[in-house]
């Protein structure tokens, strides 16, 4: 698990694979720098060996775009290995482990942080391969040519790797710290997005902003003081490997003035000297890229070695129960519950909400194991939620997941009045429409060979008609498996038509916004790399002039020089980094702010993707594509102007293929991955999309075992994005080989002239060319990320306030949808009346309140709205205590929270205000009431209720209701209960002809 390599071997095949394609490249490559260094040093000398030069560089070319292609396809390998490994190993520990761990922070190590491993493997492990072979090889043949310098060699290059994993311990629990604070990152922007829409309608969504800079600044300075180390140690490395080279260099020059050393074997030696430090200095620098990748991999692994305890699926069809017993908060829950099931039976569920009737369910699938008692099922099981996920985009896909092959999908789907709805996003079905869905794909299952039937609520959120006919095909399904069923719903209704909207998916185009480029990094780069190619110069200069045999003094001023110049350009790189990250961080902090506010006033769904990883991709993305460009310009023109004063011809020659290379380098690079970037970048979001949406349907996925179809989705795109990354590779590395090229062939005719200097510099320019043709590549992607953060998103005109509610001819309708959902709408409602809003799922209630509520903006018509709060389908609540989530409605102290729960019919609940709330220990109707008090609180002159009494017993709701009435304020309340209608002062059917 520890090393540089981490658990990597132990968990990846391509990384094996690899180690050794990597290793036999490193060492051709080493054969070709010796050849290369001896025919330059020839050509300068004696205009002798032009065509191994010509040889060597070609060698070079072909063996560094070898490498790079390789190291990107065993990173898309490893990447496809590790995350299938890791969501297989998730699904096999259970919903409950996944639930506890996060969903977000999953989802988030599945995603961004094995996309770390593209650093590690494009990086860090050519550079560590190369390490370990180039250094010794060429030391061998300066220790054949000149043993003084190999000596010094030898006694310095230890201190690199000594310095290098000084630091890297040093930093080792930095970079376990950071990876912390991205995972807290995504868990917190999940919660926040969770509870938009209530924060919204509470007036307090824009306040959040100043919480999101602050989630994203302390993300900024825990990465920071992870890089400051990390940066350090490159700095080190830089310092040490400059100012190593400098003495070689000197000493050189100092035995070249005694005669004792030819220019050529001094030649050969000042070229081949900085590759014994390059690899080892390459290699440190590019560790702190590697620690991320290593950190996820370790995380990876503790989730891989854990020991599979799955349950075994028994055939049959029956399910017994026996005393079962669940300790849940301080009780049991259920206490002592017993029943036996077979098929033909449906057996139900009763009690009160928050007696353990989910929790039971839980047990039954065994994603949770009984305090005391048994439970056991034999045969396969078809499962309905309360709250129902998907892992695909329509209800078609869903049902095809669930059976493939499956040929009677639109005969279930009628028998639950859900076949208008299959091909609908499921993004865009109302939560009566999901639940028709959910029971369509349990009752395919039961179609197929499922022979146990669990069912949580089936009803919950349906029109009586329409409920009516889900229980006729529950009935029918009964025949051949064991039903059990808990509902609070009564089994009274009449028959009628449902009525749905048809919304279509939203198309505006996004159009990318310019971003600032890092300035103040930018120069420091342009410094940096101008001071290194300094040191080049004057370190030639310094040979030529020592091999003159002048006054030893005369060189002084050189050797000064050349000891400068290796200082500075490790501190300039060094301030030069630390500066453009500090940049590319506060840009994504400020974009992640302006996002949010975006977000309030768009309540998008994909929220938590732009937030996250759009936010990152241009974070990342600005120092790669934005910078190099004005480095290698900035080296190029300094470098043609020495050039210039020392030979005019020279300097046309070094500016052509310079101009040449920043230019073709680029185009071949985009040309040769034909989009690979942009199709990976919208890949890797499908991936991440999918990932978090398999992760947050694990329940319903491994209850119906489709969660295996849905892990070979996912390797099926991972295969995809595979095949991108192979296209990428090619380009880059293609593009990689045109720079060595361009530079090899300036520093071949360059070296015609017989000046070491004209020779030698334009080798020191590959490296700031060299990061032209990724910079090209990743604009596209940068520009489309930039675009899903800079979206426009305009200021909602408020309507007129009032204290009563007034609509006349309105038009409403969801954005793309075909027809208005609501047309012609006339509505007067005075303050103080309760309002029932009865009508089929689909018919336009919470469209209604969407309207009410400020969400949708009338096509036409006369809106007057008064101050409204509200208590949605789904309660909205987040991870922490009971008191902030009552307080998303406002500051009130705890007496007011406490009325507000006893109001809500929640009592038991006043001395429980530092619980911390969690999804498995909180029941449905416990959480719906929770949300209610907290719109209770909320100082508003019209409460909003949907369906709050969905998944309560009949006489809390009652009494429910009945506190409700006497609070005072105008009630509108969407209700599928014929009674609760009944005791309401207006009903308002949306399902009748006038609202179709």
């Amino acid at each position: 698990m520890r090393g540089p390599l981490g658990a990597l071997p132990q968990l990846s095949r391509n990384a094996r694979r690899a180690l050794v394609g990597v290793g036999a490249l490193a060492f051709l490559n080493a054969l070709a720098l010796v050849a290369q260094a001896v025919a330059l040093a020839s050509v300068i000398t004696t205009r002798e060996g032009l065509p191994l030069l010509a040889v060597a560089i070609l060698a070079r070319a072909g063996f560094s775009w070898a490498t790079e292609s390789a190291a990107a396809r065993a990173a898309a390998g490893a990447k496809e290995e590790l995350r299938t490994q890791l969501l297989a190993k998730s699904f096999e520990r259970g919903p409950g482990w996944i639930a506890d761990r996060g969903t977000a922070e999953l989802s988030v190590l599945a995603t961004k942080g094995l996309d770390a491993l593209d650093a590690y493997f494009t990086r860090y492990l050519p550079a560590l391969v190369t390490a370990v072979i180039v250094p010794p090889l060429v030391g061998a043949w300066i220790l054949f040519t000149d043993w003084p310098s190999a000596v010094l060699i030898a006694v310095t290059v230890p201190l690199i790797p000594v310095f290098a994993a000084l630091i890297g311990w040093y930093t080792e629990k930095r970079v376990q710290k950071a990876a912390d604070v991205t995972e807290l990152l995504s868990a917190q922007l999940l919660e926040l997005l969770r509870a938009l829409p209530v924060l919204t309608v509470f007036g307090r969504a824009k306040q959040q902003a100043a919480a999101v800079r602050q989630i994203g600044e302390q993300h900024r300075k825990a990465t920071m003081g992870t890089l400051k180390i990390a940066f350090l140690s490159a700095l080190v490395l830089e310092i040490a490997a400059s100012l190593s080279v400098a003495l070689i260099a000197v000493g050189i020059g100092i035995r070249l003035v005694d005669g004792d050393l030819t220019l050529m074997t001094a030649l050969v030696v000042l070229i081949l000297a900085p590759e014994c430090y390059l690899p080892l200095r390459a290699a440190g620098a590019a560790h702190h890229a590697s620690e991320d990748g290593l950190e996820a991999v370790r995380r990876v692994a503790e989730v891989v070695e854990h020991e599979d305890r799955t349950r075994p699926r028994v055939p049959g069809g029956s399910v017994h129960v026996d005393n079962l017993r669940v300790l849940r908060r301080d009780g049991f829950a259920p206490d002592g519950v017993s029943f036996d099931v077979r098929p033909g039976e449906i057996y139900r569920l009763e009690g009160a909400s928050g007696a353990g009737k989910s929790t039971t369910f839980q047990v039954l699938l065994g994603f949770l194991e009984p305090t005391d008692g048994t439970a056991f099922v034999a045969g396969d099981i078809a499962y309905v939620p309360q709250k129902p996920a998907f892992a695909a985009a329509t209800p078609r896909a869903e049902l095809e997941l669930t059976v493939p092959g499956a040929d009677d999908i639109e005969e279930v789907a009628h028998e639950v009045v859900a076949a208008h709805l299959l091909d609908r996003q499921i993004t865009d079905l109302s939560t009566g429409e999901r639940q028709r869905v959910a029971v369509a794909r349990a009752l395919l299952r039961v179609r197929h060979g499922a022979t146990v039937l669990l069912l949580d609520e089936p009803t919950a959120h349906l029109d009586p008609v329409t409920s009516r006919k889900v229980d006729k095909a529950i009935k029918r399904a009964s025949d051949t498996a064991a039903v059990v069923l808990a509902s609070h719903r009564d089994k009274e209704a009449t028959e009628d038509e449902t009525f749905t909207r048809v919304v279509t998916e939203e198309t505006k185009r996004e159009r990318p916004k310019r971003l600032p480029i890092p300035w103040k990094g930018s120069g420091l780069g342009v410094l940096a790399t101008v001071a290194g190619i300094a040191l080049t110069a004057l370190a030639a200069h310094l040979i030529a002039r020592a091999a003159e045999m002048p006054p030893i003094l005369t060189l002084s001023v050189l050797v000064v020089g050349v000891r400068t110049f290796a200082l500075s350009k490790g501190v300039l790189r060094y301030v030069e980094r630390l500066v453009t990250h500090h940049e590319a961080f506060q840009l994504a902090t400020n974009l992640r702010a302006e996002l949010w506010l975006r977000l309030v006033r768009t309540q998008r769904r994909d929220g938590l993707q732009r937030l996250v990883d759009d936010t990152d991709t241009v974070r990342d993305l600005v120092p790669r594509v934005l910078v190099p460009p004005v480095v290698a310009l900035g080296a190029g023109i300094a470098t043609t102007i020495l050039f210039a004063f020392i030979d005019p011809a020279a300097a046309l020659t070094l500016g052509g293929l310079l101009l040449a290379a920043g230019i073709s380098a680029p185009a071949v690079a985009v040309w040769t991955e034909r989009r690979a970037s942009t199709k990976l970048a919208r890949g890797r979001r499908k991936v991440a999309r999918d990932t978090i949406n398999a992760l947050a349907a694990a329940p319903d996925l491994i209850a119906h075992d489709t969660h295996h179809r849905v892990l070979e989705q996912l390797q099926a795109e991972d295969a995809e994005l595979a095949g991108e990354t192979r296209k990428q590779a090619f380009g880059t590395g293609a593009a990689t080989a045109i720079v060595l090229l361009a530079t090899g062939a300036a520093a071949l005719i360059c070296a015609t002239t017989g000046n070491p200097v004209l020779g030698l510099v334009p080798l020191a320019l590959a490296e700031p060319l060299a990061a032209l043709p990724l910079a090209a590549q990743q604009r596209r992607a940068l520009q489309e990320a930039s675009a899903r953060l800079q979206f426009d998103a305009p200021e909602r005109p408020e309507a007129p306030k009032g204290k009563r509610i007034r609509l006349e001819n309105v038009d409403v309708r969801w954005p793309g949808a075909t027809e208005p959902t609501l047309k012609d709408l006339h509505l007067n409602i005075e303050p103080g009346m309760h309002v029932a809003i009865v009508g089929p799922s689909g018919s336009g209630k919470s469209t209604l309140f969407a309207l009410l509520l400020g969400f949708l903006q009338p096509e036409r018509g006369i809106v007057e709205l008064p101050r409204a709060t509200w208590c949605p389908q789904e309660p909205m609540l987040v991870s922490t205590t009971v008191r902030e989530n009552l307080r998303m409605s406002g500051r009130h102290d705890d007496e007011q929270l406490r009325r507000a729960l006893e109001l809500a019919c929640l009592p038991e609940w006043t001395d429980r205000l530092d619980t911390v709330i969690r999804p498995d220990q909180v029941s449905g109707g416990e959480a719906q009431r929770l949300a209610l008090a907290r719109a209770l609180l909320h100082d508003a002159d019209v409460v909003l209720l949907d369906e709050p009494t969905a998944h309560l017993d009949e006489p809390t709701a009652r009494k429910l209701l009945d506190q409700l009435r006497r609070d005072g304020r105008t009630i509108l309340h969407i209700t599928h209960r014929p009674d609760e209608a009944a005791r309401a002062d207006l009903v308002l059917d949306l399902g009748t002809p006038a609202y179709r």
